[in-house]
């Protein structure tokens, strides 16, 4: 501690003085030895020295509430400490990656324009044709559209455990960008960002857009095309929802929409018409030797207020989906989802055939729809691996075999296989080379099929 030179200046006249009149230096003392009084100086000032060295001790008789006021003044530091974790910090992150695709995908019966399906498998993207003439086309497509950001955060706030995600990439939202409604590859091939997931966790809530509860991720194939799992056999889904979590069990109110079909119509529309949300559930079971499990269900309006062909009419929909990931040999892996259900066309395949179709007589009849897929993950060392997935989607339109009701073009099957090689020669980089043959028929036995092969290099920040 440095001393305060006036302070010490001061003690030292003072000393100086008392010893000057002290007994030890009075006038009538003429024998007092000068050497002792130049000692005793020397104590006093060594002890004043010290006492101003020291910080003064609160009095004895002061009260207990005198050093209130420092404390209330520090006492807005608290919520400032509760905010950045009371305890542990809320910290956020940024990153993503970088992601570039080279597709050359071969059609079989007719010509396919620039659109999402050309970037990314699609099952009702492979065009089917009534003529037996050879009508086949190739195109070669490269992007770097996949590409992702995201900004996440978690960590306490006043003893609340809270989360934040907000995802983006610049492919999702590519349709009718560029002139007259068509992606804009003439010039510039740029894209706007694609608003994919945004949400916050609250204790147990998550409140917010995500992936449906119906979905395991940890089931997801290790797959070279964007959309990372086989198209036609999967279940897929990001909506707005209110998620509880208690322990293994996750339950969840997600926005809800009708696909609906008109009377021998080819396509399903979203009507918009639902009062009620989708009610859906998720059990998920994790062990250490057998691998992750979760079994899900869904129980769902379909509604259809005069938007699709006149119908006035709302029906029940309901599903269920088993998935999970089951360690082999060695780091090898199976992975799986299989589901079900009737209306529940727009949670499976990418609504590859929807909800519901209106027959003859203006009332809802809704779809039953099967699919699923198994991959096979399979690492040859710590930098290459490769994966196998076969996938497959049925929809029963037995109801229609005179074809009254549905056209001819909707989807009856579809499957596809897929073989692919991934090198990661550090980490945060990897390069993939991927082949897929899809096949889908019709309801008017129609039948279309696509080869493709895939090649991209990805870096993840």
């Amino acid at each position: 501690m440095r001393l305060d030179r006036s302070r010490f200046a001061a003690a030292l006249i003072a000393a100086g003085c008392a010893a000057a009149t002290g007994p030890a230096l009075a006038a009538s003392d003429a024998d007092t030895d000068t050497a002792a009084v130049i000692q005793e100086l020397k104590r006093r000032i060594e002890a004043l020295e010290r006492q101003l060295a020291t910080p003064p001790a609160a009095p004895a008789s002061a009260p207990a509430a005198g050093p209130a006021p420092a404390v209330a003044a520090a006492a807005p530091a608290a919520p400032v400490a509760a905010v950045n974790g009371n305890g542990g910090d809320f910290k956020l992150a940024w990153g993503g990656y970088v992601k570039a695709d080279a597709i050359v995908s071969r059609y079989s019966d007719a010509p396919v324009a620039q659109s999402l399906g050309r970037d990314a498998y699609i099952p009702n993207s492979v065009p089917v044709m009534a003529d037996a003439v050879e009508n086949a086309r190739t195109y070669t497509d490269l992007h770097a559209k996949e590409t992702r950001l995201y900004l996440r955060g978690s960590g306490l706030m006043y003893g609340h455990k809270v989360a934040i995600n907000a995802e983006f990439d610049f492919i999702s939202g590519q349709l009718g960008q560029g002139i007259g409604g068509a992606p804009n590859e003439a010039v510039t091939n740029a894209y706007n960002p694609a608003f994919r997931l945004g949400y916050i966790d609250f204790d147990n809530f998550r409140i917010g857009q995500d992936w449906t509860t119906l979905q395991n991720l940890v089931a997801l194939p290790d797959i070279v095309d964007l959309i990372n799992w086989p198209g036609e056999g999967t279940v897929f889904g990001r909506q707005a929802m209110i998620r509880y979590t208690w322990g293994p069990l996750a339950v969840a109110l997600e926005n809800t929409e009708s696909t609906v079909a008109a009377f021998g119509g080819n396509s399903f529309t979203v009507t918009d018409d639902n009062t009620l949300p989708d009610l859906v559930w998720r059990y998920t079971l994790k062990t250490t030797r057998w691998g992750d499990y979760t079994l899900s269900g869904a129980v769902r309006q379909i509604s259809d207020r005069g938007t699709i062909g006149g119908s006035n009419d709302t029906a029940l929909g309901y599903g269920l989906s088993f998935a999970g990931k089951v360690p082999l040999w060695g780091q090898d892996d199976l992975r799986f989802t299989f589901s079900g259900g009737d209306g529940f066309g727009r949670y499976l395949a990418l609504n590859t055939v929807g909800d519901a179709i209106v027959d003859a007589r203006g009332k809802l009849q809704t779809v039953e729809i099967y699919n699923g897929f198994v991959a096979w993950r399979h690492p040859w060392n710590d930098q290459w691996r490769s994966n196998l997935a076969l996938s497959a989607f049925h929809a029963n339109t037995g109801q229609a075999a005179s074809g009254s009701m549905f056209g001819s073009a909707v989807s009856r099957n579809v499957r596809s296989i897929t073989l692919n090689l991934l090198y990661s020669p550090i980490p945060k980089i990897t390069f993939g080379a991927e082949y897929r043959y899809a096949r889908r028929d019709t309801v008017g036995d129609l039948s279309g099929d696509l080869s493709r092969l895939q090649f991209s290099a990805r870096y993840n920040f």
